[in-house]
């Protein structure tokens, strides 16, 4: 029968299908960090019980220690999961109260202290960034000229992963962020400047941690944000020129400045709050969906609002049009708070 070969072929694809254990560790952290904030709003959890997920944190050691004896076996990444289920409840617990930073919470508390040797080049004409950061902090701006400048300090003073060219710039962090325990080794600090006379194509990964960004005086043609488990501010509002946004967030905070410049895009947030600040003057088209868990901050700043969509008057004819899809599982957005977006 049709519908019996139906249930055998699904039974064979769900036994043959591989499951990429790297990224379970952030699975189980993203759906917890984000189910207690939900569970908070829904009433099932009271401020007092989160306040007590913080006595979890002896799980934390046991994880490590049952991935210590379960090494090189078939069940080691299940050390892994036990402090990512920890820490995604401990961040969930954050994210509720509001009362700790969250990229302080995951990530190693001490820093490192060894400058390691900075990295110099520069671009022939319009080049990428691909910034990739596991655990610390990283600062980005823009400098006059052509040159690109990597410097900061670490544990041993080695120094992240640097691959250049005249049209491309990869920085990474040493250590792999599908593995179980790197947050918990000391954090980076990287401060990076890109030249204003290359058009960039930016994209920025932080896992665990904090960054400014600050791209004033640069002409951006995407800008790509990743954020997890960690804070950022960006300022785009002097910026030349842009093309379009990309940026997500798992359990994690955003400032963003938007630029004086049309653009378009969109902003995902799951788990984590966004504050955004637009230029004065311009057009603003903010589109949210009708997601039930997500809070948008729209009203009171000259919007009319239809169905799901946050208008200014007159978009179409607006010499500056910022057009951008806002998405929000259990999280929330701001439009321009009164603390402003630093």
């Amino acid at each position: 029968m049709t519908f019996g070969r139906c249930v055998v072929a699904t039974g064979r694809y769900l036994v043959g299908m591989h499951i990429r254990r790297g990224f379970l560790g952030w699975g189980v952290f993203l759906i917890l960090a984000g189910a207690v904030p939900l569970l908070v709003r829904s009433g099932y959890l009271t401020d007092d019980q989160i306040s007590h997920i913080w006595a979890l944190w002896p799980l934390i050691i046991i994880g490590i220690g049952v991935g210590l004896i379960l090494r090189r076996s078939r069940l080691e990444f299940v050390g892994g999961l036990i402090v990512a289920a920890t820490v995604g409840l401990m961040a969930g617990g954050v994210l509720s109260l509001g009362s700790v930073p969250l990229s302080t919470g995951i990530c190693g508390s001490q820093t490192g202290t060894v400058a390691f040797p900075a990295r110099d080049g520069s671009f022939a004409g319009s080049a990428s960034l691909d910034l990739q950061l596991n655990c610390g902090t990283v600062n980005v701006s823009v400098v006059p000229g052509s040159a690109w400048h990597v410097e900061g300090l670490d544990a041993d003073g080695v120094g992240p992963v640097i691959k250049a060219s005249d049209s491309a710039l990869s920085v990474r962090s040493r250590n792999d962020a599908s593995g179980a325990f790197w947050m918990f080794g000391p954090r980076d600090t990287w401060r990076v400047t890109l030249p204003d006379a290359a058009r960039l194509d930016v994209d920025l990964q932080l896992n665990a941690g904090q960054s400014t960004v600050d791209l004033g005086g640069a002409a951006v043609g995407r800008f790509g944000l990743e954020l997890n488990a960690g804070s950022a501010t960006v300022n785009l509002g002097s910026i030349k020129d842009i093309g379009d946004l990309d940026i997500s967030l798992n359990a994690g905070s955003l400032g963003l400045t938007l630029p004086n410049r049309s653009t378009s895009g969109s902003i995902k947030v799951n788990a984590g709050s966004v504050n955004l600040c637009a230029p004065a003057g311009a057009a603003l088209r903010l589109r949210t969906g009708e997601n039930i868990v997500g809070s948008y901050s729209y009203d009171g700043h000259g919007l009319v609002k239809n169905g799901s969509t946050w208008t200014t008057p007159g978009f179409d004819t607006a010499a500056v049009r910022i057009d951008l899809q806002t998405s929000a599982n259990a999280g929330s957005f701001t439009l321009d708070p009164e603390g402003g977006c630093d």
